[in-house]
């Protein structure tokens, strides 16, 4: 297994549509991926890239750009200190599904599958295949010496909708994965054509439900190289023994994609180690036992999801995650998991005096003071978030708030003082921690992302906390002047 997982591709993934790091911190993380084993960056751009001329306006000098990132210098220097690290760089453009940093533009609205939708494109639409070509013409123009493309192709929620693709549906032998694969085949073609040499990835999920003869009549192994992809601990691992023998029958070549992050939850704070652990060692042992069915293994993609999609929160931050990441590349380097390589990764990242947890529930836990792996810092800021989270739910969302402040005895004043006066102390204390939680966060985060990713992270998890417990502390201290004094009731015999 060794000589397997060594002899091939370590792809490190690196979503930058959910949190896009700032180059001066890439410098830091490039170098350290490589020591800790990988090969490349699988990058995915989406609305972070320079794009210019007819697509100027869905990339970073773009006006609904999320994040403003990266200029045309920065993404030059990212590229190259990438190359610098010794890594390969494969770039990621999404061509079908997850398409919504192009369709939420007026320009290309046409283009959607479903109108009110912007996820899915069109591959009936004559404008479709033109758009797709000219992402792909400027990603590759920007990206010299790669090897591959990847195309995307996942999760194409919405297929053969529109009146053009029903009528192509009930006009073709193969129905809706002919509407599929002529896309893909389409702009597989394209990079064929265009750039002879580059060989073109794309995810293998819409592939699991299409009948082997379908893919090869189309001569769909010819053109792609699937990446099958799965982010699931063993007890739930699903890919069946059926699947593996249609794709052998297509495909010459296999990558695999596993999780170090973003796959637990879509709000997710901390990454579930354990999880991930669990996926990478069950995928350890999928491939044991059925790599030999495929000539060529390509490798391993090692997913770091920072949003389920252009529109959700970000989950994981890439800095909290870097322990889960060190611990899955240890886990393929070496072909299996244990605790010295659980120790030996824990301290190598400064993990002494505070243990590496596996799973960062349940809370609280014990905060490090200390580490070694570029931005800590922030990784220290969730962790005491996520304790004060605890702590801020265990009084805000307590019987005793629901019990004696609600919303209908704050509206008519029927609250008692004996219970209010207990909380306020506890809402103040609660504020003041929220708030200097707050300044080292967005101190520390400012260090690694740019400013409009802080502002986003902050607004997402801590400022909803505030705007609560700021007016549940109004609410209880405007209650307690209301109250009427003892001594006018009359006296009780």
């Amino acid at each position: 297994m060794e000589s397997l997982t060594l002899g091939s591709h370590r792809l490190v993934h690196l979503d930058f549509k959910g949190a896009p790091p700032k180059v001066t911190y890439l410098e830091q993380l490039f170098p350290l991926f490589r020591e800790w084993g990988a090969t490349g960056i699988l990058i995915e751009w989406e609305d972070t890239f320079p794009y210019v001329r007819d697509l100027i306006s869905i990339g970073s000098k773009g006006p609904l750009s999320q994040s403003g990132a990266y200029t045309v210098e920065e993404a030059r220097l990212l590229l190259h200190l990438a190359g610098d690290a010794g890594l390969a760089v494969v770039p990621l453009v999404q061509t079908f599904g997850h398409l919504e940093f192009v369709l939420k533009h007026k320009e290309w609205v046409s283009l959607r599958e479903v109108a009110a939708y912007p996820s899915s494109m069109c591959p009936s639409h004559p404008g479709a295949l033109k758009l797709v070509t000219s992402l792909i013409k400027q990603i590759v123009e920007f990206h010299p010496d790669i090897q591959y493309i990847h195309i995307g192709a996942d999760e194409v929620w919405h297929l053969g909708i529109c009146p053009t693709c029903i009528r192509r549906i009930e006009t073709s032998k193969h129905g809706k994965a002919q509407l599929f694969l002529e896309h893909i085949l389409g702009v597989a073609q394209f990079v064929r054509d265009t750039y002879p040499t580059l060989r073109v990835i794309m995810w293998d999920d819409m592939l699991r439900s299409i009948d082997s003869s379908v893919m090869n009549e189309y001569n769909l192994g010819k053109f792609v190289e699937p990446m099958v992809w799965h982010y699931l601990p063993a007890e739930a691992f699903q890919l069946s023994a059926d699947m593996w023998e249609r794709y052998a029958s297509v495909f010459n070549t296999l990558w695999v994609a596993t999780a170090f992050k973003g796959a637990t939850g879509s709000s997710q704070n901390l990454p579930v180690i354990q999880h991930h652990i669990s996926n990478h060692e069950q995928w350890l042992t999928v491939l044991s036992q059925i790599v030999n069915k495929f000539p060529n293994f390509r490798g391993v993609a090692l997913t770091g999801w920072s949003r389920y999609d252009h529109y959700a929160i970000m989950c994981e931050l890439l800095a909290t995650s870097l322990p889960s990441l060190a611990v899955c590349l240890r886990i393929w380097m070496s072909g299996t998991y244990s605790s010295d390589i659980h120790t030996t990764v824990a301290k190598a990242l400064g993990y002494y005096d505070t243990p590496l947890f596996l799973n960062p529930y349940p809370r609280p836990q014990p905060v490090p003071q200390q580490l070694s792996f570029p931005g800590w810092k922030v990784r220290v800021g969730v962790e005491w978030f996520m304790n004060l989270r605890v702590k801020y739910r265990n009084i805000v969302d307590s019987e005793q708030v629901e019990t004696w402040l609600n919303p209908w005895q704050i509206q008519h004043g029927l609250t008692n003082p004996m219970q209010i006066e207990s909380l306020i102390p506890a809402f103040t204390d609660l504020m003041f921690e929220l708030t200097s939680l707050e300044s080292y966060l967005r101190a520390h985060l400012e260090d690694i992302l740019h400013t409009a990713t802080v502002d986003e992270w902050i607004g997402t998890n801590v400022e909803p906390l505030k705007v609560r417990l700021r007016q549940l502390k109004k609410d209880a201290e405007a209650q307690m002047p209301m109250r009427i004094p003892m001594q006018s009731f009359p006296d009780v015999i």
